[in-house]
């Protein structure tokens, strides 16, 4: 199948039928894949292809939709894959079959340069594959800068022709051609200087001068400028002031001697303290060599006669003071051998306080260095570019640009061909490099330990640090193991001889002063932290600074579009697009699809920013509006984890608060995973800003999850946490329920003796805010300890005063704490050793009507059947009873004690039916579980034993 975009867009079948492409945006959807063939198109890109950047929300949907409907036309017949297939994060046209013209033309091209006497002929041949202008048709930036990009390759071909026609001494063939693209393009330099030549060695003088004219008043009119000297030098030929043009001659004339190529050394000084980076320095061997994978070598080494490569271009990115420059410096000061035709160096200054330098003047400078005389530089950026990749052909050549703005600033830098290799750096990722061009990009992350442990070392001395890791941990730490930070640390400790590393490391712990201990008089300003992050902020677009701004302020340590959503009051398309702009000039870091991070000193530096920028009614609003999804989003997810429970009384979301309705537990478990780190920070920031109802109520939501999670640790601080701030509200009930919550958390890590006092002391400030649901929530908790003490009459009481004050009706009802006391006490009388007692009742509960058949109590339910099985000497309907208590429990997060019950119920069984190799098997997974749980979780094997089960002995 063949694929044309040398014209207009045109798809021919095997059989060269032209196929129906559809109407103009699946055109120029198809066009953007021929245009890559062979390489990957994001869904991104052919969104931009299609809509430019004015996208409708459902873009990547119907991008999806148009693909399909390009396979479809595009299938080759029944049973055979069609030419576009999706690949990774978007989409490629490939294939055995697959032709496409531009491919053709450039494999011409290039191959044309080891063609010898059929070189022009081959050029004849590519150009022929042109049918008009490139995309003929098609409307849009991004299709055009492809267009562009193929138009400016037409014109290096044509022109290279037509140098070859002229050398082998056949002006006459080439006028007539020639005087067609001039009239095309009038300001073409090559074009008009060619037609010159060939004019003038055909004896046409007065032509070759009215072509002159007219090409300068061309100039003149649209861009102000005067011909280039080449062409005033052939102007004076032409009019005898350089006496007459050479004479036709059927061999060329021996080219004059050259004088030796300048050879630029323009690479700066290296870091004397450079360390690691070993992974990104062997990358950059690998991806800055030869095809086959050999250091770029003089051409005339390879007695083949092969052309060089191609051009190799490596983007290295990442946070402001990451290392980039250092890194980038590194690789070419040890591989500048590599290069013998020279290394040029440009600082872009694409993120400096003096703005980013233009192209065509990095042009200039580089040209000079390669030996073009400055009068023969062209004015236009263009011409200019052509001349530069011209100079470079051939050439082995390392090219670094350092402090690039973006993608278009690197574009006119990038050589043609010719075995050149290009480092760039940035703090943009530089995508359209990647994409178009194809540059491998190195992702800077910060020091590792160990690398930075070896700075400390480097700077200060083996003997200064020597015993004393724990000081230089807390150092990088506190450094965020950014490596410009962890260079201005040391440095300053080496101008202290005489000050402790300790204490330094402590003074620079203290996040109030962290960045003015990096930051001392007298600094180079382009070290500076502040300096540094303030050019990449400058960069952002109000919407984006203000979010960035924002997100410092609140608590969230895991950032996501809902997050950008909450805090900043954004929707979700805008929320995603200033997280992405912020990630792309890396003030925020993307650790996984769609979340983001702060790196520490980047917090504080946007925290300083929003306290200089933000009002405090726009700080308090975003913190409001945070503190109010937390709690509506918890809220929502513990009605799904603990279905019948009243809830915490909550004041309504504020207007247009992102909001997500769980379809099930097992989402809202997902949900509250996924927001596990913002959650667990939050209440400590509220309490720090004096909202002490968020700072009691978020974790009196948060403790089934926590709980279900194994967070004990997390949830006692944040239990903690809700006591003080209850306290501080001077709310007995709010205190009481916390103290209430706290106490099940000692209880849930074996320490029944706190768990005892903090019961005791909600019990006492529920009954006194006179709450009767509140205290049977207590007394419920209360019941549990003495079921764990083995106190099972105390239990009972308990759980029965529970059930008496629990409301059953009403929309404060409580079932969920109900059908907790039931079915307690249902073990609680086997415990008693009232089998048949705790039969029934848990029969009873296990009613169809009551729903707890799939829910953790509907679990212990049957752990409590088949016990009372086992008790009844019916091993083998106690079998049937553990089995389906396990199989339900593996499907409910949390409640190991559950599971455990369940393993060793079915070893006692199938010991009891004589099937000792499975009854090791469950008693082995029982342990195993058992042994991360408190020794009060075990009393049902206590009962086991007390039954007649013996435990097996295990290998």
């Amino acid at each position: 199948m063949e694929f044309r975009i040398l014209g207009t867009l045109e798809v021919r079948a095997p059989d060269s039928t032209v196929l129906a492409v559809g109407g103009r945006r699946q055109q120029a959807l198809l066009a953007a894949l021929v245009a890559h063939a062979g390489r990957t198109v994001s869904v991104s890109r052919l969104v931009d292809a299609v809509w430019d950047e004015a996208p409708p929300a459902t873009a990547d949907r119907q991008v999806r939709n148009m693909v399909g409907l390009l396979r479809r036309a595009l299938a080759p017949g029944p049973g055979q894959a069609p030419p576009i297939r999706t690949d990774g994060p978007g989409y490629l046209l490939d294939g055995p079959e697959v032709r496409v013209d531009a491919l053709e033309f450039v494999a011409l091209v290039e191959s044309a340069a080891t063609a010898g006497a059929e070189q022009a002929a081959r050029l004849r041949g590519a150009l022929a594959l042109w049918r008009g202008p490139a995309l003929d048709g098609l409307p849009g930036r991004a299709l055009a800068a492809v267009a562009a990009g193929l138009e400016e390759r037409r014109m290096s071909a044509l022109e290279l022709l037509y140098e070859l026609e002229l050398t082998a001494g056949r002006p006459d063939r080439i006028v007539s051609e020639l005087t067609a693209l001039v009239a095309e393009f009038p300001i073409r330099d090559g074009l008009v200087r060619h037609l010159m030549t060939a004019l003038a060695r055909s004896g046409r003088h007065a032509e070759g001068l009215a072509v002159y004219r007219r090409h300068a008043g061309h100039l003149a009119q649209e861009l102000g400028l005067d011909p280039s000297p080449e062409l005033r030098s052939l102007q004076r030929e032409l009019l005898g002031a350089a006496g007459p043009p050479a004479p036709h001659r059927s061999e060329p004339a021996a080219p004059p001697a050259q004088p030796p190529r300048p050879r630029p050394a323009q690479l700066p000084w290296e870091l004397p303290s450079f360390v690691g980076r070993d992974d990104h320095l062997r990358t950059m061997d690998r991806h800055l060599t030869d095809p086959g994978g050999n250091p770029a070598t003089d051409p005339t080494d390879d007695p083949t006669g092969s052309p060089p490569p191609p051009t190799a271009v490596t983007v290295i990115t990442g946070i402001a003071g990451g290392g980039k420059s250092a890194l980038a410096v590194r690789w070419s000061q040890r591989a500048r051998d590599r290069f013998p035709d020279g290394q040029l160096f440009a600082d872009l200054h694409g993120w400096s306080p003096t703005g980013p330098q233009e192209p065509h003047a990095v042009l200039a400078a580089f040209l000079r260095a390669l030996g073009v005389p400055a009068g023969e530089i062209p004015g236009r950026l263009d011409e200019a570019a052509s001349l530069y990749r011209s100079v470079l052909a051939g050439r082995r050549v390392l090219i670094v640009l350092d402090n690039a703005l973006d993608a278009e600033q690197v574009r006119p830098l990038l050589p043609g061909s010719g075995g050149c290799a290009v480092v760039v750096t940035s703090r943009d990722r530089l995508t359209g490099l990647v994409v178009r061009e194809g540059a491998h990009r190195i992702e800077l992350a910060d020091f590792s330990p160990a690398e930075g442990r070896a700075l400390v070392r480097r700077v200060l001395g083996a003997e200064r640090v020597e015993g004393r890791e724990r000081a230089v941990t807390r150092l990088l730490d506190a450094c965020g193991h950014l490596p410009l930070a962890v260079g201005l640390a040391v440095a300053r400790l080496r101008d202290r001889p005489h000050h402790d590393l300790a204490d330094f490391a402590a003074e620079l712990a203290a996040a109030g002063t962290r960045l003015d201990v990096l930051e001392a008089d007298g600094d180079d300003p382009s070290t500076r932290l502040r300096t540094v992050f303030a050019l990449s902020y400058r960069a952002l677009d109000a919407p984006a600074g203000r979010l960035l701004r924002l997100l410092a302020t609140s608590p969230a340590v895991d950032l996501s579009e809902p997050v950008a959503q909450a805090v900043g009051g954004l929707d979700g398309a805008q929320s995603a697009r200033l997280l992405r702009r912020l990630a792309n000039v890396h003030l925020l870091a993307e650790h996984s699809a769609g979340r983001y991070r702060f790196h520490d000193l980047v917090r504080l530096f946007a925290a300083e920013r929003a306290a200089q920028q933000e009002s405090e009614h726009s700080r308090g609003l975003a913190r409001r509006r945070w503190y109010a999804w937390c709690l509506h989003q918890a809220s929502a997810a513990a009605r799904m984890l603990i279905p019948g429970r009243p809830r915490v009384p909550l004041p309504p979301p504020p207007e247009g608060l992102p909001t997500t309705a769980f379809a099930g537990p097992d989402e809202a478990m997902r949900w509250c995973d996924g927001q596990r780190d913002n959650l667990l920070a939050t209440p400590g920031h509220a309490y720090e800003h004096q909202d002490d109802e968020t700072a009691w109520k978020l974790p009196a939501l948060l403790w089934i999850h926590l709980h279900r999670s194994g967070l004990h640790a997390e949830r006692l601080a944040l239990g903690r946490t809700a006591v003080a701030a209850a306290r501080r509200l001077a709310d007995p009930l709010a205190e009481g329920r916390a103290l209430n919550d706290q106490g099940h958390a000692w209880s849930t890590v074996g320490d029944l003796v706190r768990a005892r006092r903090h019961y005791e002391q909600a019990l006492a400030l529920v009954r006194t805010a006179a709450d009767p649901a509140a205290e049977g929530q207590v007394l419920a908790n209360l019941g549990a300890l003495h079921f764990f003490s083995r106190d099972y009459a105390e239990a009972a009481r308990h759980y029965e005063g529970a059930l008496w004050l629990l409301p059953a009706d009403g929309p404060d009802a409580d079932h969920w704490t109900i059908r907790l006391c039931e079915t307690s006490l249902a073990s609680v009388h086997l415990f008693l050793g009232r089998y048949e007692d705790a039969r029934a009742l848990a029969e009873r509960l296990l009613a169809p009507g009551l729903g707890l058949h799939d829910t953790v109590l509907g679990c212990s339910l049957r752990n409590v059947l088949g016990l009372a099985r086992y008790a009844a000497g019916r091993p083998d309907e106690a079998l049937r009873h553990f089995a389906r208590s396990l199989s339900v429990g593996r499907h409910v997060t949390g409640f190991t004690d559950q599971r455990a019950n369940s393993l060793a119920g079915l070893a006692a069984a199938q010991q009891a039916l004589g099937r000792p190799a499975a009854a090791r098997r469950s008693w082995a997974a029982a342990l195993d579980l058992y042994q991360d749980l408190p020794a009060h979780y075990r009393s049902p094997v206590a009962l086991l034993t007390t039954l007649g089960f013996t435990p097996p002995d295990l290998p």
